[in-house]
């Protein structure tokens, strides 16, 4: 599983340097996804750090962590860069939403007034075929329906995150949507309960999609 980020265009991240008057900053890169999806690691810190420095910023610290999205993490690897973060006007992270906001959070309290920037768009939870190639295969939508659709999730595979079958734009296997270029979802989940003799699912009918269980401020508490 990967969280799935894209660069974010440079004038962006310059525009947003140049709103909050930051001079000096600390680079915080995410060595796990982001580096996955050549948005973070050690090569997209290196990136904006060479980037910044020739516009005329002052970079007080670079580090790469692992788990930028894990507080305990950032926690201990943002205590290493303690004196440089003092001195710094904000921080600028190579990662995902999530790790900017574990940033936030870890911060909060002895550094409430220090800006976390962003360089990527957080897009997707993916499954990588290769370096470079993502699908998204799950929209984390809290309900999930892969016990009665062979393991292939309908929401995300979907173009049009429909419940129960193919709509008339399927032609061949293909969908409409993106030129008949994607395979439809719901061809894919059929093929796939036919194969492991469990098409009685695929005729079951569901009922529409609640999304109550995706809204927002959630939170799972383990006791």
């Amino acid at each position: 599983m990967v969280v799935i980020t894209t660069k974010k265009p440079t004038e962006e991240v310059i525009e947003a340097l140049e709103n909050y008057k930051i001079k000096k900053l600390a680079i915080v890169s995410c060595g796990t996804c982001a580096a996955l999806c050549q948005t973070g690691g050690t090569e997209g810190a290196k990136e904006w750090n060479d980037l910044l420095i020739e516009k005329g910023y002052e970079i007080t610290a670079v580090i790469v962590s692992e788990d930028v999205c894990d507080n305990r993490v950032m926690k201990k690897d943002l205590r290493k860069i303690d004196d440089e973060i003092q001195e710094s006007d904000a921080i600028l992270t190579a990662s995902c939403g999530l790790g900017a906001q574990s940033i936030v959070k870890v911060l909060e309290n002895k550094y409430p007034e220090k800006p976390v920037l962003v360089s990527n768009n957080t897009k997707f939870i993916g499954m990588t075929e290769r370096i470079g190639r993502f699908y998204m295969r799950c929209r984390a939508c809290g309900d999930c329906y892969l016990n009665y659709t062979g393991g292939i999730c309908p929401i995300a595979t979907c173009a049009k995150g429909l419940m129960n079958g193919p709509c008339g734009g399927m032609v061949d296997g293909k969908c409409e949507v993106g030129n008949y270029e994607k395979d439809c979802g719901w061809v894919l989940i059929f093929n796939r309960l036919k194969a492991i003799d469990r098409l009685d699912l695929f005729s079951r009918l569901r009922d529409a999609r609640d999304w109550s269980e995706s809204g927002h401020q959630q939170e799972v508490v383990f006791r």
